[in-house]
């Protein structure tokens, strides 16, 4: 195989180091199913071949990263939510709520048994009316003390009322029940979480983006499950860690906090979302010079597979300078990235090398080219 200038004496940044190019021959296309999964074609009886032009090809093997490091996966979150904690110790006797119900601002969650402190009101209630009688049987500074002691009587009072309610436990705020963390009977100690109620109007959630073009106010749009999204973005901040491994695709990254208006209900929280920055395909480096139009907004490369054109559709990653990008898309361990074509590539069509397709001399005429175990394309 003849190797061009441009790739002699270097290895290609993302690419194999045997670039090169070949005369090869195009002929009748083959169904193009596989493209786009990495599959092969299904077999099917042989056809005969439709001798097509020759055609100077660059190509390259394409060195494909690990793409599972980099498959960080996202889920919508409240932007509001609180838990419902237990204010003292104590028994849970009921549990008014069931999960998934609406609630409103200051509705009981739970209740925990409350008898004692029943029991230290009617003490304190007691104590007071005690006091107000001491008061009525006195005069002069006797009535002066006896006042000090109603006043610290009414205090009792509000004191053990307080404890009373804490045995009931109330939202903050209006939402959803979307966990609970304790059974009736179950003794718990304070500040141990009952249950956890998010507000569903608005979610958040927190995505890589580029720090160079995204600021805080803008706008980024994101996959939530197959439904495409436009969140505002509240702040941008330092890359949160599990990020990290994004690092390695794209020059400028931070995590941007969107907030996404859920008034109308569509989306719940928990549901699974997808950035343009996290690949969930194979991932590689690529010429910018190998990447055209796919004819509806998207960007494809085109590899050689297995003797066949195959468009492959690709998500653009980070930029690496300016003659190289990073890109996802389903591509193959054996695939050659198609660098430059003297003549325009068919998705499906088949492509042999040119001295293996002319048929030997006195030899009949085969009905399909067959190339030699050796050849390479």
């Amino acid at each position: 195989m003849k190797s061009t200038t441009m790739f002699q004496g270097r290895r290609m940044r993302g690419l194999g180091a045997s670039a090169g190019a070949a005369a090869m021959l195009l002929l009748g296309a083959s169904s193009p199913a596989a493209a786009q999964f990495g599959a092969q074609p299904a077999a099917t009886p042989a056809a005969k071949p439709v001798e097509g032009k020759p055609a100077i090809i660059e190509r390259a093997p394409l060195i494909l990263r690990d793409s599972t490091r980099f498959q960080i996966p996202l889920k919508l979150d409240a932007a509001k939510s609180v838990r419902v904690s237990a204010r003292v110790d104590g028994v849970v006797a009921t549990i008014l709520t069931r999960l998934g119900d609406r609630i409103q601002t200051q509705a009981e969650v739970a209740r925990l048994e409350s008898q004692e402190r029943q029991l230290e009101l009617a003490r304190a209630q007691a104590a007071l009316r005690a006091a107000q009688a001491e008061r009525t049987a006195n005069t002069g500074n006797a009535a002066g003390v006896a006042d000090a002691r109603i006043e610290e009587a009414k205090a009792s009072v509000e004191l053990a009322a307080l404890r009373l309610d804490y045995c009931n436990l109330r939202s903050p705020l209006t939402g959803i029940v979307t966990q609970l963390h304790v059974t009736e009977g179950q003794f718990v100690r304070a500040g141990e979480p009952i249950a956890t109620v998010v507000d569903p109007t608005k979610l958040r959630i927190d995505v890589p983006v580029d720090s160079k073009t995204v600021t805080a106010g803008g706008t980024v749009q994101i996959l939530v499950e197959d439904q495409p999204v436009t969140g505002t973005v509240e702040a941008i901040v330092p890359l949160n860690d599990r990020f990290e491994p994004l690092r390695d695709l794209f020059l400028s990254i931070s995590s941007g906090v969107l907030a996404i208006d859920n008034s109308g209900g569509k989306f719940k929280v928990g549901q699974t979302a997808y950035s343009p920055m996290i690949p969930r395909q194979a991932v590689t480096e690529v010429p910018t010079s190998a990447i055209s139009n796919a004819g509806d907004g998207e960007r494809k490369v085109q590899v050689i597979r297995d003797g066949i054109v195959r468009d492959i559709r690709i998500q653009p990653l980070g930029q690496q300078g300016e003659a190289y990008v990073f890109v996802s898309g389903r591509f193959g361990v054996s695939d050659e990235l198609v660098l430059k074509s003297s003549e325009p590539l068919l998705d499906g069509a088949r492509v042999v090398a040119a001295e293996t397709a002319a048929p030997a001399a006195g030899a009949s005429k085969p009905d399909a080219p067959r190339p030699s175990s050796g050849s390479s394309f």
